[in-house]
């Protein structure tokens, strides 16, 4: 019987995460699949985490620790699926996940599905958890299924496309823009990311405050990578390269403004608290910009 979809799981010591993530595509009925973990140089239980899953749809790559890029490509080098499944080991699909990928390609051959992630009641109501949830939704909250998600809506947490259109990514040295760097290339190819309403899974991401800053400052750093890859004018406005962009960003995000916040937390509990975490987040993430720019 054909392969229809080749699952990737990139992982680095997550063992009993993992462990409930590859259970929940191992309970997946209707579609045929191959689940492809690879363990990027895990130092914990993974390896006896998943040798305690035996089943023989499960296949396991274990490599030094490379990187999530190169993890995802190694998993991207043994599929065998019509279509292949980018999923993080911290993304855990509900049923029928696997049924509504394959009823989305179905319907747009040519496009990149993207699953519909929610941030679970169980990871607690602390105000930043609150507004991580609330953001996590506004991309894509009252859109219908099959809806377009434009050149930024590629989300490689958990998104499948025909493998035959997939292509490797490009490694990057810090955390951000490597799934928007694939994505931008597979825009231009004319592959299109679009919402598979129905694949709802749970993204346990235990995301604090400082944590998302440390992300977003990284990622304003890696902002230059992915320009230097595609020296293109949209790319230059999207990331803010752009010197106007930087310009705009050193005046409306000081990081000065962001350390006096940061110093005093009880805004947290109060009205308003939503748009000091967005200003925080901008402020780190400029800070990474400025902190990444050529000399």
């Amino acid at each position: 019987m054909a392969t229809t979809f080749s699952i990737v799981i990139p992982t680095q010591n997550r063992a009993g995460l993992l462990a409930r993530v590859v259970r929940a595509f191992l309970e997946q009925e209707g579609v045929s699949f191959e689940l492809i973990v690879v363990d990027d140089g895990s130092t914990d239980a993974t390896p006896e985490a998943l040798e305690a899953l035996k089943d023989p749809r499960l296949l396991v790559l274990r490599q030094p620790n490379r990187g999530l890029a190169q993890a995802r490509n190694a998993g991207l080098a043994r599929a065998r699926g019509a279509y292949v499944l980018f999923n993080d080991d911290d993304v855990v699909p509900e049923e029928g996940f696997l049924q509504a990928h394959l009823e989305l390609h179905r319907r747009y051959p040519a496009a990149a599905a993207v699953s519909r992630l929610y941030l679970p009641e169980s990871l607690g109501q602390h105000p930043f958890v609150r507004y991580w949830r609330a953001r996590m939704e506004s991309g894509v909250r009252g859109r219908p299924d099959g809806a377009p998600l434009g050149w930024g809506g590629f989300w490689f947490a958990s998104l499948s496309l025909p493998r035959a259109l997939a292509e490797a990514f490009a490694p990057f040295a810090g955390y951000g823009w490597e799934e928007h760097e694939l994505g931008w290339r597979l825009w231009r190819k004319g592959v299109r990311p679009r919402l598979a309403r129905k694949a709802r899974a749970a993204h346990e991401d235990r995301v604090g405050l400082e944590a998302a800053l440390a992300k977003q400052e990284s990622m304003g750093r890696m902002a230059w990578r992915f320009y230097r890859l595609h020296p293109h004018p949209l790319v230059a406005l999207w990331t803010g390269v752009h010197p106007l962009s930087r310009a705009y960003k050193r005046l409306a995000y000081p990081w000065a403004r962001a350390e006096q916040l940061l110093r005093e937390r009880a805004w947290e509990e109060a009205p308003g608290a939503s748009g000091r975490y967005r200003f925080l987040l901008e402020a780190a993430y400029t800070r990474g910009l400025l902190e990444g720019a050529p000399g």
